[in-house]
This record gives C-alpha cells, structure tokens and sequence, in this order.
C-alpha cells in the first residue's frame, strides 16, 4: 500500500486537483482562477458579501491549497522592496505567481490596482500576474479578461 501510494500523483491522492491544473513546468495559475470563478458563481450569495469583503483571500487560499497539495508554498502578504505586501506569493518547481486580490470599485481604482501588480512583477522580474476582483455590485458581471499593462500580461478574474 505505502509503495503504492509513493508512485501515485499527489492529485490521484486527495481527488480534488487533477492533472490539468498543471504545466510541464508549474502552475496553470489562469485556469485554477477561471475555476474558482466557475466554484463562487455556483455558491456565492449575496448574503456573504459582508464575509467576502473581510476574508476573501482565506476563500481563494483555500481553494487554492489542495491544488498545490504539499508540492508548492503560498504567501499571503509578504513584505517585498521597500516594505510594500503583496496579497499572494505562489512559489510551485522553482517559479513564483503573484496574485494580487482587489475589491471592484471603479475603473480609476483598477488602473491603480494594475500598477500595483505591474510595481510587484517588476520586483520578482516577472513579465506575468494574476488579478482576483470581488465585485459587490448587484448587477456584476463574472468575466475574465487578458490586458497587457505596459510590458507585462495580467489575467483578471471578477467574482
């Protein structure tokens, strides 16, 4: 049973993150936030915004742990050059993923949170990041959207 268990994915093991969530080479960092879109609009109530708006990364970070299931690391706001916190540090097979989490207020409140994200990147020399938005209005829209913000691609997520 133990020789079995140690040639068996790690996936194969819990159930819950299948092979497809992985790349020959890390994470495929898209897809599990394009899943957790899919998971929030089947379960989300208006009535949990209030949790949402206090907890919404310890939602994500669940969601996120069995995928990395004991293979990777997660950091929730570690602090970088001249003291700033990024909201979610992925490192997975020697790559890091910066997520950055954000509430929809508007679409100046964007461009700033797009900064932000593109500041942290330039601090770990990545050309690539993830932006999570919880949105709170009635009529919100669950989209997904690539937008290349000067020399880096970040995918945004709304929930």
């Amino acid at each position: 049973m133990m020789s079995k268990l140690l040639h068996t994915e790690y996936y194969d093991v819990n159930g819950f993150a299948g092979p497809e969530f992985y790349t020959a080479d890390g994470l495929d960092i898209r897809l599990i936030l394009q899943r957790f879109q899919t998971f929030m609009k089947e379960h989300h109530s208006d009535r949990e915004d209030r949790f949402l708006k206090r907890e919404g990364r310890l939602l994500f970070l669940s969601y996120l742990r069995p995928i990395i299931n004991g293979r990777g690391f997660e950091f929730k706001e570690p602090n970088v050059a001249d003291e700033r916190r990024m909201d979610i540090v992925v490192t997975y097979r020697q790559k890091r993923y910066v997520i950055e989490l954000k509430i929809w207020r508007g679409h100046v409140y964007h461009q700033k949170g797009l900064r932000q994200l593109s500041d942290y990147l330039d601090t770990y020399s990545l050309k690539e990041g993830w932006l999570l938005i919880y949105d709170f209005n009635k009529n919100k829209e669950y989209r997904q959207e690539q937008i290349t913000f000067g020399d880096k691609q970040i995918f945004a997520v709304w929930v």
